[in-house]
């Protein structure tokens, strides 16, 4: 019997795959992901005043590895440097295979590792996997530190790394759980937003609700959408930003508005040009959302963002002609920037603007792809 495969079933399906040898080793390959509106409502909707809403894709970038079975815990990787990039340079670190000594390695200070030990211990203790994995991960394009959920592309890395390799058969809303509770581990009081990175270069919707589970629904995108992300080259202390904005959250009814009502309005409108391929509204869109932070929220972490390099870069007049609009990314603060380009030829004119003026930022091409005809409800 032959099983005919939907093209939207394909156009969902297309990047969540592992390659699997037999069990013995995997080759695994984990986005990063740019939150295009709605951040910072995973963990409000916690609070239950309002139900949080997000519009996330995965980045061209991220990481490449290699995973095989191990006694220990294993992960050799690229050492970045203090921009959060790539020196060419590696470094393994192992750690005994007992929970014990999985939690202890969670609360190390180095950041990349503890994540991988917090995300290994959850397969561990939730799904009584009985070995490591030796992780090599060979490429690593992602910024660092930046905004574009690095930290959540490692645990959901090391998750699928178990998941191949031991053929554990987990379902991608259980990677993800493993995932966020392995970052949760290390004292990190990230939302479960990022752990979306697992659906790649397709588009998703995401509502939060206090104790209840995440809804998560595929974007068909009406048409191509073509931007870029911009690593500022700057400083943001994602930990303080979120400490403060939590604090601030019970007592101010402008960060309510801000990432309940307002959020959601804006949400729907991006929900629909998104589908609809409209990239003059989308672009639009994140620079009302941009608007709405600066005034609502961003007072109440001024330290962190008061975001000097994308306030910079986002009045850059040199963009005006070749974008439809921009915002900041993740948490905020001086880490990344996202812009929505005209054409693919303003995309190729800003990036080179950008080089000229701010040497130091790195930009990175992203495209938002349009779906199959009939995943995107368009008629044959």
């Amino acid at each position: 019997m032959t099983i005919a495969i939907s093209e939207r079933t394909r156009y969902i399906l297309r990047t969540m795959s592992d390659i699997n040898t037999g069990g013995a080793a995997a080759e695994l390959f984990v986005s990063g992901r740019v939150c295009l509106f709605g951040e910072h409502t995973d963990w409000a909707a916690d609070f239950g005043l309002h139900a949080g809403h997000c519009v996330v894709i995965g980045t061209d970038q991220g990481l490449r590895a290699t995973a095989r079975p191990c006694d220990d815990l294993v992960i050799q990787t690229l050492v970045p440097d203090a921009d959060g990039r790539p020196t060419g340079r590696s470094r393994q670190v192992t750690c005994t295979w007992d929970g014990e000594s999985l939690k202890a390695a969670a609360k190390d200070d180095l950041e990349f590792f503890r994540h991988c030990a917090g995300t290994a211990y959850q397969m561990l203790d939730r799904h009584g996997v009985t070995g490591g994995v030796e992780l090599h991960i060979g490429e690593m394009d992602l910024p660092l530190g930046k905004g574009v959920s690095s930290s959540a592309a490692v645990c959901i890395l090391v998750a699928r790394a178990f998941n191949a390799v031991y053929r554990l058969g987990l379902f991608p809303h259980e990677l993800m759980e493993a995932a966020y509770l392995g970052e949760r581990l290390t004292g990190s009081q990230c939302g479960r937003m990022d752990q979306a990175c697992i659906y790649g270069k397709t588009p998703v919707l995401l509502t939060f609700q206090k104790s209840a589970d995440i809804r998560i629904e595929p974007v068909f995108p009406g048409g191509d959408i073509e931007m870029f992300i911009v690593d500022l080259a700057g400083r943001k202390d994602t930990v303080r930003i979120l400490e403060d904005l939590n604090a601030a959250l019970p007592r101010s009814r402008a960060l309510q508005q801000a990432l309940g009502a307002d959020n959601e309005r804006v949400v729907r409108q991006a929900y629909q040009a998104i589908e609809r391929g409209q990239a003059e509204t989308l672009g639009l869109l994140m620079t009302e959302a941009q608007a709405i932070f600066d005034e609502k929220v961003a007072p109440h972490c001024p330290g962190e963002l008061a975001s000097p390099l994308l306030h910079e870069l986002l009045g850059f007049d040199a963009l005006a002609s070749h974008v439809f609009g921009g915002k900041g990314v993740g948490s905020q603060g001086d880490g990344t920037a996202q812009f929505v380009a005209r054409s693919p030829d303003d995309r190729d004119a800003a990036i080179g603007r950008i080089a000229e003026r701010f040497p130091t930022m790195q930009c990175f091409p992203l495209t938002i792809p349009a779906a199959p005809r009939q995943a995107a409800g368009v008629p044959e």
